[in-house]
């Protein structure tokens, strides 16, 4: 009980360091919850800005048309970190840019190409595609089978088809899709949050037990250097295990997730990571020496391979070499599975071969860490069961 008594101590004394990955990924979770309130409202118009290098009639009747069903944003940074930014930011949904030869092209009687950029996982793309692919499709149906009219005379035509309206209802499906991805992307969180607050935890219970003075004082103890080593390692874990209870109930509360098969997916997955971030704090704790060396690996390792993992920022806006460079850490095949369970709606089996592919894939990262932690071990000599047994025969 003595030594369970001072880890409580240990982590008393700091518990401003461990509350912090709490605080953030709280404030964090009440920003990405609003995604789940607005998840259940009806189709409407999306965010689009345009950038129109043609110029003539029939781009400005494009124009006009986008402008009758959606909301046109003005950029005033047209560099494609100016354009990435307004997509990351949610000033806008969908960006369009019509080339200079775009008229040229339909009056050949083609259709013409128009470079689009929009935020991945939505239906804006689809919702703005078809109120393109419908104005231009009116055009060229027009121009085809009414050769005689005029340019002018097409347009007017187009623009009198085009403003017929209908109503678009989506079912549950729909709907359930919306919020199951705005779930994967809060239980994201827990991949700075939980994973900052179980390492911090091992960091500052392993290095006030290895400060040298108290090293010594405790090789003087009755309790043998392995009981010590035993009771360090059960209440580091029974503290994990309490932040992880803490941080998974406050997201079901937050995410309103009931005990169904969806809610049973998420927890599996939040397992398997937890056991990747147990592993990884206790390979990586045993090496380090100072406070400095904590929040470096918090800041360089946690918080980075959340920002190329998919946690802060999704994975489909990153570069293709990111995500192959995030694909070496633990936390890009969590968000993976989250976005998965996110995106389903029938866990068939499909599903299931996918998700146990990418679960055993971040539960190696667990097996490498402790490989890891053991050879370190053994390198120190604090690994008996490492050591040779050799029978020595005595000559007389």
């Amino acid at each position: 009980m003595t030594v369970y008594n001072a880890i409580l101590q240990i982590l008393k004394r700091n518990k401003g360091t461990l509350l912090l990955g709490l605080i953030i990924m709280t404030i964090i979770t009440f920003f990405y919850s609003g995604a789940l309130k607005d998840s259940t409202n009806e189709l409407e118009g999306a965010k689009v800005a345009v950038f129109d290098q043609d110029d003539t009639a029939i781009s400005q009747g494009l124009i006009k048309q986008l402008k009758g069903q959606h909301e046109l944003v003005n950029l005033e940074d047209s560099s494609q970190k100016g354009l990435d930014d307004a997509l990351y930011f949610n000033q806008v949904d969908y960006i369009l840019t019509i080339p200079k030869d775009f008229a040229k092209t339909l009056e050949q009687g083609e259709l013409a190409k128009v470079e689009t950029q929009t935020k991945p996982g939505t239906f804006t793309k689809m919702l703005v595609n078809t109120t393109i692919n419908h104005y231009l499709n009116t055009y060229l149906t027009y121009q085809k089978e009414m050769p005689h009219l005029s340019s002018a005379e097409l347009l007017n035509q187009t623009a009198e088809t085009v403003e017929e309206k209908g109503t678009v209802h989506f079912d549950q499906t729909y709907h359930q899709k919306r919020k199951q991805i705005a779930k994967g992307r809060i239980f994201d969180l827990l991949a700075y949050g939980l994973f900052m607050t179980v390492f911090s935890g091992y960091a500052v219970i392993n290095l006030a037990f290895n400060r040298e003075h108290i090293r010594k004082r405790n090789s003087c103890a009755p309790v043998s250097r392995r009981k010590l080593s035993r009771y360090l390692s059960i209440g580091s874990l029974v503290y994990s295990f309490f932040c992880l209870i803490i941080f998974t109930v406050f997201l079901l509360v937050i995410t309103k997730s009931g005990f169904d098969q969806l809610t049973g997916y998420f927890l599996l997955n939040i397992l398997a990571f937890f056991c990747v971030m147990v592993a990884f704090s206790i390979a990586a704790t045993s090496l380090v020496k100072s406070e400095e060396a904590i929040s470096g690996i918090n800041n360089v390792f946690i918080m980075g391979s959340c920002f190329v993992g998919g946690i802060f920022v999704p994975a489909e806006l990153m570069p293709d070499i990111v995500n192959k460079i995030a694909s070496f850490t633990p936390t890009y095949w969590f968000a993976q599975n989250n976005a998965l369970i996110g995106k389903t709606v029938e866990f068939n089996q499909s599903f299931k071969d996918q998700f146990l592919q990418q679960t055993l894939i971040l539960l190696s990262f667990a097996a490498v860490f402790i490989v890891l932690h053991l050879i370190t071990m053994k390198e120190k000599g604090g690994l008996k069961t490492f050591s040779k047994k050799e029978t020595v025969v005595l000559e007389k």
